[in-house]
């Protein structure tokens, strides 16, 4: 019988973030005993002393799998590598299961392998005696700790990707590729992989936000109509002073979330700036009969001020594309330790994105109709937004008429967070008898949905009872192996710095400061 778990030598909250979202079985390894049974993979974070050494090498010995980062020096082989500063890391190997993560954007000092192409040489895979190393050229929770911000654009077509303010690092490809290497260095030793599921349901997650700034009266009841249509549970932040005189309309949206965008339309690094301009339309907002439960700053600008001041409210969640775009909830990491604000990662991407790069509404459609492909394809939850003033809100019907034809789970994002919450805090073990490949678990599961994976290509879904008793969703697989950017579209995509910068700078002159 051996346990599924992941051991680590030293749980910094990085790695706490990055082990939480994939929903492993993780803990930091105190006892350097049966090492073999105890655990099917051990980071390696940390220098160590001889001894735990020997221990280590053992458990390789035996067949266990390493990931090993540069903080540690245990297997890896550091005279092979070469240490430079570098901002993308390109997908240029020949790993199939690596194919839909196109580059990692790090922005950080990275340990290259000689030899190795896999994204630049950061990945090189070493067998030992009986079992395996992934030594991993990065220190990952260094990376998921970095709340930097600058312009990126999005891959849609020639001289109109749009472009956006989001994380420097790529944090949810970053999540997306241990999750990757963490599944083949369980494959390499014939077990299965097995986190949490990232949905309620079998099917995954549709949200839907709206910013409402400066909307009217006839653009919010348009919008809201085409949710109401399509039964779509979206989430409205209020810029309250907008519609400060009319506010009980959105008491007419029933089934919709009403969450907090702010007082006034704007950002400022002054803690009590922004602390007024949240408490000012919370209040608002309660006075006439609202209790928000979740915030998203103006410009979506996600900053240590912001993050001192949410520590003050008691939202459930907030959702910033600068500190997390695209991939699942986290707690950023302020001070060394996790945020008390759940982060609720969106796609960053908006009709007037789109509109700015002169796209048709065909082509908005068209847009996020592979957006939503693009992601479903790997079974990844969707989270689009919208401005109630802005060009292309018709596209939504053809949106939502897709999101229902799918059966996806939709969700509020309140209910996205408390979901996530409740996925958070669910501890489980898993372990597998080596002899006939039975799982066992154990724990207060509930109806939590489990995935195993047995290989890159597909997974099964389960939910497991008190009594170990084991009901199967069956296998899912995933749709089509995602193709990878070539090396001249993602030129496009870095390329031409002097036009992202510019339009910076025009954002920041534009942008309304509190």
């Amino acid at each position: 019988m051996r346990h599924l778990c992941i051991g680590i030598l030293e749980l910094t909250p990085g790695w706490k973030s990055i082990l939480d979202q994939i929903g492993v079985w993780y803990e930091e390894v105190e006892s350097f005993g049966d090492l073999f049974t105890s655990y099917s993979v051990i980071i390696i974070n940390k220098p160590v002393s001889e001894e735990v050494e020997h221990q280590l090498h053992e458990f390789n010995d035996a067949g266990g799998s390493i990931f090993e980062t540069p903080s540690g020096d245990t297997f890896s082989h550091a005279r092979f590598t070469v240490t430079k500063k570098i901002k993308s890391l390109i997908n240029n190997g020949n790993i199939p299961f690596l194919d839909h993560i196109s580059f990692l954007d790090v922005y950080s000092e990275a340990h290259l392998y000689n030899g190795q192409t896999n994204f630049d040489g950061l990945i090189d895979f070493e067998k030992i005696e009986d079992g395996i190393v992934c030594n991993f050229g990065i220190n990952p929770d260094e990376l998921i700790a970095n709340n930097e911000y600058n312009r990126k654009r999005f891959f849609f077509k020639k001289k109109k990707h749009p472009d956006e303010l989001v994380s420097r690092v790529s944090k949810k490809e970053l999540v997306d590729l241990i999750t990757s290497l963490l599944k083949e260095l369980h494959f390499q030793q014939g077990l299965p992989f097995v986190n949490k599921w990232t949905s309620p349901k079998e099917h995954p997650v549709f949200a839907f936000r709206i910013d409402s700034d400066f909307g009217d009266k006839e653009s919010v009841k348009s919008l809201h109509k085409i949710g109401k249509t399509n039964q779509v549970p979206m989430t409205w932040f209020l810029h309250v002073q907008a519609h400060e005189d009319w506010l009980n309309l959105f008491h007419e949206f029933e089934g919709q979330e009403i969450a907090l965008h702010g007082y006034e339309h704007g950002t400022s690094t002054s803690y009590e700036q922004v602390f007024n301009n949240i408490e000012k339309g919370l209040q608002l907002l309660k006075d006439v009969g609202f209790s928000p439960e979740g915030f998203c700053v103006p410009y979506g600008i996600w900053n240590k001020t912001l993050a001192e001041v949410l520590q003050k409210f008691n939202f459930k969640y907030s959702s910033e594309f600068t500190v997390g775009y695209d991939g699942i909830p986290f707690y950023p990491i302020h001070n060394n330790a996790g945020s008390n604000t759940l982060q609720i990662p969106i796609h960053p991407i908006c009709t007037g994105s789109l509109n700015r790069k002169n796209a048709s509404f065909q082509e908005m459609k068209e847009y996020f109709a592979k957006v939503l492909e693009g992601k479903l394809n790997r079974y990844e939850n969707v989270v689009f937004y919208h401005h109630p003033l802005q060009p292309g809100t018709e596209i939504w019907n053809d949106i939502f008429s897709k999101v229902n034809d799918l059966k996806l789970t939709k969700l509020s994002l309140n209910e996205y967070a408390s979901f996530w919450k409740k996925r958070l805090y669910t501890q489980y073990s898993v372990s597998i008898d080596t002899e006939n490949n039975a799982l066992s678990f154990s724990g207060e599961l509930g109806n939590l949905l489990l995935q195993v994976s047995s290989s890159h290509t597909s997974f099964e879904l389960v939910q497991a009872n008190g009594d170990n008793e084991v009901k199967s969703s069956g296998e899912f697989k995933y749709h089509t192996q995602t193709k990878k950017l070539s090396e001249s579209e993602i030129e496009e995509l870095k390329g031409d710095k002097f036009q992202l910068i510019k339009t910076s700078l025009l954002d920041w002159k534009n942008r309304i400061k509190l």
